[in-house]
């Protein structure tokens, strides 16, 4: 007798192509939309760009505004090497109507905003960009040059209210005005640097690896 074949159940390609499925590709981790990476660094380069900006009103565009109604003589914040009285009283005499007034206002305007937008510059760059225990030296540091800054501005104006000016005020007021460009120069290298470092680490770790 023939015997009869028993035929195949079900799908006969279910038995062929079990060994062929295609492997899936991996899922890929999910990474962080760039809005996300950047919206501190947006944060910080936004108070940079407010402290430049104040900055260059204050003493690059303010303050030489003033010289003409003082005969071409400097304001006292300017003058990087200090001032004595005897510089004191020649800007008293040169100075013209109301130009010590103007000079009050700016002090209490561009004179203190800059300061502190500088100071919390200094905090978001350092704060966000940069790692260690030695960065809120930085920061303390940019607090100080504010303290200063702004005391030093509030003494110019007490010193010329003053005819003739105190000889021990107007030393204490030089002093002051150079520690604060002296800060002023080391905060914005050491900033600078930190920004800088950032922008090139970042660009390696988003560089497409080949």
């Amino acid at each position: 007798m023939s015997k009869r074949r028993k035929k195949t159940r079900g799908n006969p390609q279910q038995h062929t192509d079990r060994g062929n499925v295609p492997k899936q590709p991996a899922e890929k981790k999910a990474r962080p939309a760039p809005q996300e990476q950047g919206s501190p660094r947006i944060l910080v380069y936004a108070l940079l760009g407010v402290a430049l900006f104040m900055g260059l009103y204050l003493h690059a565009y303010a303050m030489p505004q003033l010289t003409y109604f003082a005969d071409g003589l400097s304001m006292p914040g300017a003058r990087i090497t200090g001032y004595d009285a005897a510089d004191i009283l020649a800007l008293q005499a040169a100075f013209e109507d109301d130009a010590a007034g103007q000079l009050n206002f700016l002090h209490k305007t561009a004179g203190i905003i800059f300061p502190v937008v500088f100071f919390l510059a200094t905090w978001a760059a350092l704060g966000l960009l940069a790692r260690g225990v030695w960065r809120w030296a930085v920061v303390a540091a940019a607090a100080g040059f504010a303290a200063v800054d702004i005391t030093g501005n509030f003494l110019v104006d007490a010193v010329l209210g003053h005819d003739p000016p105190e000889p021990t005020l107007v030393t204490l007021a030089s002093v002051l005005t150079q520690i604060s460009w002296v800060l002023l120069v080391l905060l914005s290298v050491t900033v600078v640097g930190v920004v800088v470092r950032d922008v090139v680490v970042t660009g390696r770790r988003d560089k497409p690896q080949g």
